[in-house]
């Protein structure tokens, strides 16, 4: 790889909690689509010299080529996605003759994506994104939402999804039997467990229906499912209003929150802001889950006053975090 990198640690968008997002407006295949600045590290120019293949890996990674000190693979995003290569990105638009290789680092991994060119940084609000129909997200769970910007329709890619093709350890599986952290009656613990009630917020499908799949083996059967941060936060107000006017907690209806970061029309960090500042719900506990964690990001959720916060690949702490909120029992460092 030419070593002419663009460094995307310095953003413009610093404020916590305006829902407004950030995000690298690429192309392929003359398509644009979208990734959000906080999981690309930086952008460099795509030399295929510089690849070395590994056999036996899985169609879309090309191989693996050094940036400085560390060896990593890239994936064909087009091939990925199984776009269609018969439209070029660059057909009479010089701008985009040099493939680049957007390196990012999201779950604590860093991987490139080869993509045909990029546009520019776009900055407006997650209200402006729309969700996928549930219609269209059943055969494209890569792609978690559009935005419309200047007549051009912008597709927001799920690169975590992604990588769960490619690196089938990174789904999320949990098994408490196999926990050395819980002790107890299982059986006890998990009848406790469904008399609580829990809002999650997640616009991955797949991560929908992995956290339910966990949670209902577990025990905490009782959840409530939005792919919209917005919706979450219609439901706990809708439940303040009705504690409110029968004079009761809000705890008594919902009794924990938990939430990504990147969402359609509201994301995690102003779903939590609005939660604990508008509606005062100071003791609703509310748990951010995120594949963006690092120490950055925990500075943020502590900012809009988050309870707690988890990496989307430690599924173990969410259970065990929901388990010290909800009933009282320890919870993982953070």
């Amino acid at each position: 790889m030419k070593d002419e990198s663009q460094a995307m640690s310095n953003t413009i968008l610093t404020e916590t909690g305006t829902n407004e997002v950030e995000f690298v407006e690429f192309i392929l295949c003359g398509q644009s689509f979208g990734v959000n600045v906080a999981k690309v590290r930086e952008i460099i120019s795509y030399n295929p010299d510089n690849i070395t293949s590994v056999p036996e890996t899985y169609h879309s990674v090309m191989g693996m080529f050094i940036l400085r000190d560390s060896t990593l693979p890239l994936i064909d995003l087009k091939a990925h996605l199984e776009l269609d290569d018969s439209k070029e990105a660059g057909e009479g638009d010089s701008s985009y003759k040099q493939k680049v290789v957007l390196v990012c680092e999201f779950n604590g991994m860093v991987n490139g994506f080869l993509v045909d060119g990029v546009n520019q940084i776009r900055r407006c609000s997650w209200g402006d994104f729309a969700p996928l129909s549930p219609f269209i997200s059943q055969y494209r769970p890569s792609i978690t939402s559009s935005v419309t910007i200047d007549g051009n329709n912008i597709l927001l890619v799920d690169l975590e999804h992604i990588l769960t093709d490619i690196y089938p350890a990174t789904r999320l599986v949990y098994l408490e039997e196999d926990d050395p952290k819980q002790t107890g009656d299982i059986e006890q613990r998990r009848q406790e467990r469904e008399k609580i009630h829990v809002i999650l917020a997640d616009d991955s499908s797949i991560v929908r229906a992995s956290v339910k799949k966990i949670t209902d083996e577990v025990g905490y059967t009782n959840i409530s499912m939005h792919d919209n941060g917005l919706g979450a936060y219609n439901q706990v107000q809708e439940l303040a209003e009705k504690a409110a006017s029968e004079e009761r907690d809000i705890l008594d209806y919902v009794n924990i929150v938990v939430s990504d970061i990147e969402m359609p029309q509201m994301d995690g960090l102003t779903v939590t802001k609005k939660i604990k500042e508008e509606l005062g719900l100071k003791n609703l506990p509310v748990i951010i889950f995120s594949s963006l964690i690092n120490e950055q990001m925990v500075e943020k959720c502590k900012g809009v006053g988050a309870d707690g916060w988890v990496n989307k690949l430690e599924v173990a702490d969410l259970v065990r975090i929901l388990d010290e909120y909800c009933l009282g029992r320890n919870q993982p460092d953070t």
